[in-house]
Protein backbone atom coordinates (compact mmCIF):
# COMPACT_ATOMS: atom_id res chain seq x y z
CA UNK A 1 0.00 0.00 0.00
CA UNK A 2 1.42 3.32 -1.08
CA UNK A 3 1.08 6.12 1.46
CA UNK A 4 -0.21 9.37 0.13
CA UNK A 5 2.20 12.22 0.41
CA UNK A 6 0.89 14.90 2.70
CA UNK A 7 0.76 18.35 1.11
CA UNK A 8 3.43 20.68 2.41
CA UNK A 9 2.18 23.57 4.46
CA UNK A 10 4.12 26.77 4.79
CA UNK A 11 3.82 27.81 8.43
CA UNK A 12 4.94 31.39 8.86
CA UNK A 13 6.59 32.01 12.20
CA UNK A 14 5.11 34.98 13.99
CA UNK A 15 7.40 37.55 15.55
CA UNK A 16 6.62 38.14 19.25
CA UNK A 17 4.99 41.51 19.86
CA UNK A 18 7.77 42.70 22.15
CA UNK A 19 10.32 42.13 19.38
CA UNK A 20 8.57 44.43 16.89
CA UNK A 21 10.13 47.80 16.20
CA UNK A 22 6.81 49.60 16.62
CA UNK A 23 6.48 48.13 20.13
CA UNK A 24 9.81 49.67 21.11
CA UNK A 25 8.88 53.07 19.66
CA UNK A 26 5.51 52.95 21.43
CA UNK A 27 7.21 52.66 24.81
CA UNK A 28 9.93 55.16 23.95
CA UNK A 29 7.21 57.76 23.39
CA UNK A 30 4.73 56.91 26.15
CA UNK A 31 7.04 55.50 28.86
CA UNK A 32 10.71 55.96 27.90
CA UNK A 33 12.27 53.73 30.61
CA UNK A 34 10.65 50.62 29.08
CA UNK A 35 11.46 51.75 25.53
CA UNK A 36 15.11 52.32 26.41
CA UNK A 37 15.35 48.86 27.95
CA UNK A 38 13.83 47.22 24.85
CA UNK A 39 16.12 49.17 22.54
CA UNK A 40 19.28 48.06 24.34
CA UNK A 41 18.21 44.46 24.86
CA UNK A 42 17.31 43.97 21.22
CA UNK A 43 20.45 45.78 20.01
CA UNK A 44 18.53 48.20 17.82
CA UNK A 45 20.63 50.75 15.94
CA UNK A 46 24.31 51.40 16.40
CA UNK A 47 25.71 52.08 19.86
CA UNK A 48 26.09 55.79 19.15
CA UNK A 49 22.48 56.07 18.01
CA UNK A 50 21.31 54.15 21.07
CA UNK A 51 23.21 56.53 23.36
CA UNK A 52 21.71 59.58 21.62
CA UNK A 53 18.21 58.07 21.72
CA UNK A 54 18.65 57.23 25.40
CA UNK A 55 19.67 60.80 26.27
CA UNK A 56 16.74 62.28 24.33
CA UNK A 57 14.21 59.85 25.81
CA UNK A 58 15.54 60.38 29.34
CA UNK A 59 15.30 64.16 28.99
CA UNK A 60 11.80 63.81 27.54
CA UNK A 61 10.78 61.72 30.56
CA UNK A 62 12.61 63.52 33.38
CA UNK A 63 12.27 67.24 32.55
CA UNK A 64 8.47 67.42 33.00
CA UNK A 65 8.81 65.74 36.40
CA UNK A 66 11.47 68.23 37.48
CA UNK A 67 9.35 71.13 36.21
CA UNK A 68 6.36 70.00 38.26
CA UNK A 69 8.46 69.44 41.39
CA UNK A 70 10.12 72.85 41.18
CA UNK A 71 6.96 74.80 40.38
CA UNK A 72 5.49 76.56 43.39
CA UNK A 73 1.72 76.22 43.51
CA UNK A 74 -0.28 79.36 44.31
CA UNK A 75 -2.39 79.79 47.42
CA UNK A 76 -5.15 81.28 45.27
CA UNK A 77 -5.50 81.03 41.51
CA UNK A 78 -6.51 84.66 41.04
CA UNK A 79 -7.13 87.89 42.86
CA UNK A 80 -10.91 87.49 42.86
CA UNK A 81 -10.64 84.21 44.73
CA UNK A 82 -8.42 85.75 47.38
CA UNK A 83 -10.53 88.89 47.71
CA UNK A 84 -13.50 86.70 48.60
CA UNK A 85 -11.46 85.05 51.33
CA UNK A 86 -10.21 88.37 52.66
CA UNK A 87 -13.77 89.32 53.59
CA UNK A 88 -13.42 86.99 56.58
CA UNK A 89 -10.92 89.35 58.18
CA UNK A 90 -12.58 91.59 60.77
CA UNK A 91 -10.54 94.51 59.48
CA UNK A 92 -10.95 96.95 56.66
CA UNK A 93 -8.03 96.94 54.26
CA UNK A 94 -6.64 100.46 54.11
CA UNK A 95 -3.86 102.21 52.22
CA UNK A 96 -3.80 99.47 49.60
CA UNK A 97 -0.71 99.78 47.40
CA UNK A 98 -0.39 97.58 44.32
CA UNK A 99 2.90 97.05 42.53
CA UNK A 100 4.09 94.60 39.87
CA UNK A 101 4.60 91.65 42.21
CA UNK A 102 3.06 92.70 45.51
CA UNK A 103 -0.09 94.16 47.02
CA UNK A 104 0.43 95.84 50.38
CA UNK A 105 -2.39 96.85 52.69
CA UNK A 106 -2.83 97.86 56.31
CA UNK A 107 -5.14 95.84 58.54
CA UNK A 108 -4.65 98.30 61.39
CA UNK A 109 -1.92 100.47 62.84
CA UNK A 110 0.14 97.45 63.92
CA UNK A 111 -0.48 94.87 61.20
CA UNK A 112 0.49 95.02 57.51
CA UNK A 113 -0.50 92.38 54.95
CA UNK A 114 1.62 91.75 51.84
CA UNK A 115 0.42 89.55 48.97
CA UNK A 116 3.06 88.22 46.61
CA UNK A 117 1.48 87.68 43.18
CA UNK A 118 2.66 86.48 39.79
CA UNK A 119 2.07 87.96 36.33
CA UNK A 120 -1.35 86.29 36.14
CA UNK A 121 -2.52 87.70 39.46
CA UNK A 122 -2.29 84.41 41.35
CA UNK A 123 -1.37 84.80 45.02
CA UNK A 124 1.69 82.71 45.91
CA UNK A 125 2.50 83.99 49.36
CA UNK A 126 0.91 85.99 52.17
CA UNK A 127 3.17 87.89 54.53
CA UNK A 128 1.89 89.49 57.70
CA UNK A 129 4.16 91.99 59.42
CA UNK A 130 3.17 92.92 62.96
CA UNK A 131 4.63 95.47 65.32
CA UNK A 132 3.88 95.95 68.97
CA UNK A 133 2.62 93.43 71.47
CA UNK A 134 -1.12 93.64 70.87
CA UNK A 135 -3.52 90.74 70.48
CA UNK A 136 -4.20 91.89 66.91
CA UNK A 137 -1.01 90.15 65.75
CA UNK A 138 -2.03 86.78 67.22
CA UNK A 139 -5.60 87.22 65.96
CA UNK A 140 -4.40 88.05 62.44
CA UNK A 141 -2.12 85.02 62.36
CA UNK A 142 -4.96 82.76 63.49
CA UNK A 143 -7.27 84.18 60.84
CA UNK A 144 -4.70 83.69 58.07
CA UNK A 145 -4.22 80.07 59.15
CA UNK A 146 -7.97 79.53 59.12
CA UNK A 147 -8.37 81.21 55.70
CA UNK A 148 -5.66 79.15 54.04
CA UNK A 149 -6.64 75.93 55.81
CA UNK A 150 -10.44 76.08 56.07
CA UNK A 151 -10.77 72.44 57.18
CA UNK A 152 -8.92 73.11 60.43
CA UNK A 153 -10.90 73.51 63.63
CA UNK A 154 -10.19 76.33 66.07
CA UNK A 155 -8.29 73.83 68.19
CA UNK A 156 -6.16 72.85 65.19
CA UNK A 157 -5.44 76.51 64.41
CA UNK A 158 -4.36 77.00 68.00
CA UNK A 159 -2.09 73.98 67.73
CA UNK A 160 -0.39 75.44 64.64
CA UNK A 161 0.27 78.65 66.59
CA UNK A 162 1.62 76.57 69.45
CA UNK A 163 3.86 74.55 67.12
CA UNK A 164 5.22 77.84 65.78
CA UNK A 165 6.39 78.52 69.37
CA UNK A 166 4.32 81.68 69.43
CA UNK A 167 3.45 81.29 73.10
CA UNK A 168 6.91 80.12 74.16
CA UNK A 169 8.42 83.10 75.92
CA UNK A 170 11.79 81.37 76.27
CA UNK A 171 12.16 80.89 72.50
CA UNK A 172 14.59 83.37 70.94
CA UNK A 173 13.03 84.49 67.66
CA UNK A 174 15.80 87.01 67.15
CA UNK A 175 18.13 84.12 66.30
CA UNK A 176 15.72 81.48 65.03
CA UNK A 177 12.58 80.97 63.02
CA UNK A 178 9.92 78.29 63.12
CA UNK A 179 8.13 76.44 60.34
CA UNK A 180 4.99 74.28 60.36
CA UNK A 181 3.43 72.43 57.40
CA UNK A 182 -0.25 71.57 57.53
CA UNK A 183 -2.29 70.10 54.65
CA UNK A 184 0.08 71.31 51.89
CA UNK A 185 0.34 74.79 53.48
CA UNK A 186 3.59 76.06 54.99
CA UNK A 187 3.57 78.58 57.86
CA UNK A 188 6.74 80.39 58.79
CA UNK A 189 7.31 82.69 61.75
CA UNK A 190 10.33 84.84 62.54
CA UNK A 191 11.19 88.11 64.21
CA UNK A 192 13.13 91.03 62.82
CA UNK A 193 14.28 93.78 65.15
CA UNK A 194 13.32 96.52 62.70
CA UNK A 195 10.23 95.03 61.02
CA UNK A 196 8.78 93.11 63.96
CA UNK A 197 6.92 89.80 63.74
CA UNK A 198 6.99 88.33 60.22
CA UNK A 199 4.48 85.56 59.50
CA UNK A 200 4.37 84.06 56.02
CA UNK A 201 2.04 81.54 54.37
CA UNK A 202 2.76 79.63 51.16
CA UNK A 203 2.05 76.34 49.40
CA UNK A 204 4.24 73.29 49.85
CA UNK A 205 5.59 72.07 46.51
Amino acid sequence: MVKKKQPETNLKRRTPVFQNVWFMWFWLIFFPPVGILLMWRRGRFTKVKRIVATLIATAYFVFPIIAVMTTTLPLYNNQKEFLEKKLKLPYSLENVKKEDETITSKLNDDVTLIENIDDNGAVHELIMVGQGEGTDIVLSMGLLIGMTNPDLSQKDVGQVLKDLRLFDESYKYQKNETKVEKNTIRYNLKYDQDAGVIFSVSKVN
